[in-house]
């Protein structure tokens, strides 16, 4: 065939090869050098810069009837964005018979086809390849039209919080004094943010924050998805006892939650303090007393202290258990006592005197309230009375007066009280008169002296006793002294000369 005629032959092959809309729209197509022929069209409005997607199809120059040929279609996405549900259509075919083509396109009825790409990618390109075998001699043409259906979607994430509380409490706590340690973590274990979290908790009576609060509040603020927040609160109880309380958790977004009962027991040590003496000693001996303290409480009592007072006026002598002299008090650092168990001491004073020698003394421990006692011991003395009664001039002739100076003392250590003399005269003597310390009286040989109602020790009583000779002889008077202390008398005798003038 002569090349002019294979030339329009070809061009006509190319204007019938790829139409839109009935094949009637304009369309570029040009032969290539191999002699196949490339035929394009944008889609919707024929400008590749006002639309959207480029169709292009390669078509073979010539073919044989009944002899199978491929043709290659490319779908060009031409915008900066994706295109979904391009859909290539092929509208029909003339004097062509389709056989297959890659990927598998979608059969219509009336032997329509047509390609789904469900995403086409900003600037990317898709190709189809088709083979088909022409029916008969002449011209084979086939059409395709393209569109696409881009969608706007938009989407809302949906959203559900949820929050977790747990709630831990020191276990126990073995004074009032010490710290309980509430611990509160709060936990987002939905899904996105819970806005302005807020955990809550009301304190059982008599348990109280470090600041003086029953009431407890802690904000956490927005927590994200598996966020979580820990807040540790310091606490304290005012007595022994159980105590136990929930903590609740909440959230703008209307998400709550409860915690475990966490629970704390707090115990307490006890002090139980006596004292042990001896009822009564002699001055000049030294004073034991016996502490005991105990421990009748819960839990053990720190920094145990003992304390014991000198009583005035005593010294101080020893004392065991490590008991230190600290001014005018004995004390004893007894470190920790154990629950349930005691501890004694003792320490030694020496009196100076008779009487009560009182002992005060005090226990105390960490946060445990101090316990008193005392034990007194009396001292007392041992009274020793003297008794002297001298004539004042011996001979005395009869007829004349004899003086009798009559001294008691008291040598002893302790004061006697009651003390009375008397005294029996010999016939050769007659009472006169008497003064002294208490009232004289008396009659013939009789002489009475008023007691001394308490003589201390080293003090003394002191009379003048006046008697009149009456006959002359070795006049012997007899002096008896008696006294609370001493109920058996004590007993001097006097004698005097007396002598007759001649």
């Amino acid at each position: 065939m002569p090349r002019s005629i294979r030339t329009v032959r070809s061009l006509a092959a190319c204007a019938a090869a790829f139409a839109m809309a009935a094949c009637e729209t304009k369309q570029a197509c040009k032969i290539n050098g191999d002699g196949t022929i490339t035929a394009e069209l944008a889609f919707p409005t024929g400008d590749r810069s006002t639309s959207a997607v480029l169709v292009r199809q390669c078509s073979p120059g010539e073919v044989q009837v009944g002899r199978e040929a491929e043709y290659v279609i490319e779908v060009e996405n031409l915008t900066r964005g994706d295109l979904q549900n391009v859909s290539v259509n092929l509208e029909n075919m003339s004097n062509m018979r389709y056989v297959s083509a890659t990927p598998a396109p979608v059969e219509g009825p009336n032997g329509h086809v047509s390609w789904i790409l469900p995403e086409l990618p900003a600037k990317g390109m898709r190709t189809i390849r088709l083979r088909a075998v022409p029916t008969g001699a002449g011209t084979a043409s086939s059409c395709l039209t393209a569109s696409y259906a881009n969608m706007l979607c938009a989407s809302t994430s949906v959203v559900s919080p949820a929050l977790s509380l747990e709630k831990e409490a020191s276990p126990g706590a073995c004074t009032s004094c010490d710290e309980i340690s509430l611990t509160y973590v709060v936990r987002n274990s939905g899904t996105g943010t819970a806005q302005d979290v807020v955990v809550r908790d009301t304190l059982p009576a008599g348990l109280r924050t470090a600041d003086g609060r029953t009431a407890i509040e802690l904000k956490a603020g927005d927590l994200e998805s598996g966020k979580e927040r820990r807040f540790t609160v310091a606490a304290k109880a005012e007595r022994s006892g159980t105590y136990a309380s929930a903590a609740s958790a909440s959230s703008a977004t209307g998400a709550t939650a409860t915690s475990d009962m966490a629970e704390t027991v707090v115990r307490q040590p006890a002090l139980a303090f006596s004292c042990d003496a001896n009822n009564r000693v002699f001055v000049g001996r030294d004073l034991d007393y016996r502490l005991t303290v105990r421990n009748v409480g819960q839990c053990d009592a720190a920094d145990t202290v003992l304390k014991a007072a000198i009583p005035n006026g005593a010294r101080f002598v020893s004392a065991d258990g490590n008991g230190k002299l600290e001014g005018s008090n004995v004390v004893w650092d007894l470190s920790t006592l154990p629950a349930g168990r005691a501890q004694t001491v003792r320490m030694n004073i020496r009196p100076s005197g008779v009487g009560a020698a009182k002992v005060r003394a005090s226990a105390s421990a960490q946060c445990v309230s101090a316990v008193d006692t005392e034990c007194s011991t009396e001292v007392s003395g041992v009274p020793a009375i003297l008794l002297e009664v001298i004539d004042m001039v011996d001979p005395i002739e009869v007829g004349h007066d004899v003086t009798f100076s009559v001294v008691v003392t008291n040598q002893g250590s302790s004061q006697d009280s009651n003390v009375k003399v008397a005294a029996t005269l010999p016939p050769s003597l007659q009472f006169v008169s008497g003064t002294g310390a208490t009232a004289v009286s008396g009659s013939g040989q009789t002489v009475t002296i008023a007691p001394v109602a308490s003589l201390a020790p080293g003090a003394r009583a002191e009379w003048k006793v006046v008697a009149k000779a009456k006959s002359a002889a070795d006049a012997r008077s007899r002096w008896e002294l008696s006294s609370d202390q001493f109920r058996s008398a004590i007993s001097e005798t006097e004698s005097t000369t007396l002598y007759q003038q001649q």
